[in-house]
């Protein structure tokens, strides 16, 4: 039996007052505030409170003004099975982190901090010396079959395993709640001239900014926040690190007929919204599928977007 609460608890989650990047309090909210949903996993069904999208004035992160809260969010984290992290070939985000691995001497020693099922090294440990970092054990064990050797957190940070040439986190740091401190952290574990990977959201490429806290990636309840390009440059010159690549793609290869779909879906239920008593509003009022677009709860995903970020600084 499934265990859920029947009515979602407006004051619930953990309120973020101070950006999780740099500690700033300085961010503006941007656009409308998104329902509370919920989401199943496993058994359980989960309770997102509403909330809105921030934008720091210092650092330029955007994030969430309400999360899950923190023993929530391990409880969610540790239920997702491992399916969900498995594709037929590579997500394009995938293959842009090889052809950046592909370029690396043999007998690298690359850490994948949060490498899931271990889909991104799992055809180059023949080559490399491949690290992993997972807290959710079912991703964990597939990560190990795959030739990965699992350690934890704190080997990394005590530096007992030695000092790395790569450090990877793919579509990790949106999870973090002090993404700055775990990726100083991970710096210090860099060779020199070493590079950390980052693949993560990319806000800048969300077109509907006054419906922003709608766009899919935030719509995800481990999803806190999205990077922007002047957050990127922000990072480096914390970390001490120099961008060598930057890349923006979409994380899913969306097949022309699901595009245009998306698309036309997306035009209708923003055209509803901004002028419900307009002459395209109207018109769609007499499409068929279309016109159900002005009830719908929230924004259909649009998932061929450049709505990620594929990162590669070097440590001088």
């Amino acid at each position: 039996m499934k265990t859920s609460s029947s009515i979602p608890d407006p004051d619930s989650g953990r309120v973020v007052v101070t950006c999780p990047a740099c500690g700033a309090s300085d961010a503006a909210a941007i656009g409308e505030e998104a329902p509370a949903f919920e989401t199943t996993i496993g058994d359980r069904t989960i309770w997102h409170p509403a909330f809105s999208v921030s934008c720091c004035a210092t650092c330029w992160l955007y994030f969430k003004s309400h999360t899950l809260p923190p023993d929530e969010l391990t409880d969610y984290y540790q239920r997702l099975g491992a399916a969900p992290f498995e594709v037929e070939g590579d997500f394009p985000t995938d293959r842009a982190l090889h052809r950046f691995l592909n370029r690396l001497p043999a007998g690298s020693r690359i850490l994948d901090f949060g490498c899931s099922t271990g889909r991104v090294l799992k055809d180059l440990t023949t080559r490399f010396e491949c690290f992993g970092v997972e807290v959710n054990a079912q991703a964990a064990s597939v990560a190990c079959t795959r030739g990965i050797l699992l350690i934890t957190e704190a080997q990394v940070r005590s530096g007992e395993l030695g000092d790395f040439d790569v450090i990877m986190l793919a579509d990790v740091v949106e999870h973090l709640l002090q993404p700055t401190e775990l990726l100083a952290a991970l710096v210090r574990r860099l060779k020199h001239g070493g590079r950390l990977t980052i693949v993560t959201g990319n806000a800048d490429a969300i077109r509907t900014r006054d419906r922003i806290a709608e766009f899919w990636y935030f719509q995800l309840p481990g999803h806190l926040q999205m990077m922007s390009g002047c957050h990127v440059e922000w990072l480096a010159e914390t970390l001490g690190m120099q961008v060598e690549e930057l890349h923006r793609c979409s994380h899913y290869d969306t097949p022309f007929i699901q595009r245009a779909k998306q698309f036309v879906q997306s035009l209708a239920y923003h055209q509803f919204r901004r002028a419900p008593r307009g002459l395209i509003s109207n018109v769609l009022r007499f499409i068929p599928v279309l016109c159900r677009a002005r009830n719908w709860p929230k924004a259909p995903a649009l998932t061929y977007t450049a709505d990620h970020l594929v990162v590669v600084m070097r440590k001088p």
